[in-house]
């Protein structure tokens, strides 16, 4: 499946238009990691959103397992909003290849596709008022 496929799937990408998922694409970067390799950690600032192309990583907190992600699922999301603490460890079980988008590389995007950002601002909104729904404020 090609990057583009991959991208649009993810629920913050959803309603960009092609042209958007290909200039997204265009400043991701491909990532390997072997089996036992910490991809990100636990603390540590969040500089990067990824989405994992092929392989497993398990989701470490505070070093307990919380499961696993497979292709097509992503993590990272937030941090390329903000710098805030990585809230889990991410480790590659099996040899893994992830979509890797740096934050500042998808930032100096924004500013040339800023209809990216408030489709992203609209998806975030969204998850932010199920959240509230859900905590019946």
């Amino acid at each position: 499946m090609a990057h583009e496929e991959f991208l649009a799937r993810v629920p913050i990408f959803g309603s960009c238009t092609p042209e958007e998922i290909r200039a997204i694409t265009a400043v991701a970067q491909e990532s390997e990691f072997q089996p036992g390799q910490i991809i990100v950690t636990q603390g540590t600032p969040g500089q990067a959103f990824y989405l994992i192309l092929s392989g497993r990583v398990e989701i470490l907190r505070d070093g307990t397992s919380l499961g696993a992600f497979s292709p097509g699922d992503f993590f990272g999301e937030m941090s390329l909003l903000d710098q805030a603490p990585r809230s889990a460890t991410i480790r590659a079980i099996e040899p893994t290849k992830c979509l890797m988008l740096s934050s500042w590389d998808f930032k100096a995007l924004l500013e040339k596709y800023p209809s990216i950002a408030v489709k992203l601002l609209e998806v975030l909104s969204r998850r932010l008022r199920v959240a509230d729904e859900r905590l019946g404020r």
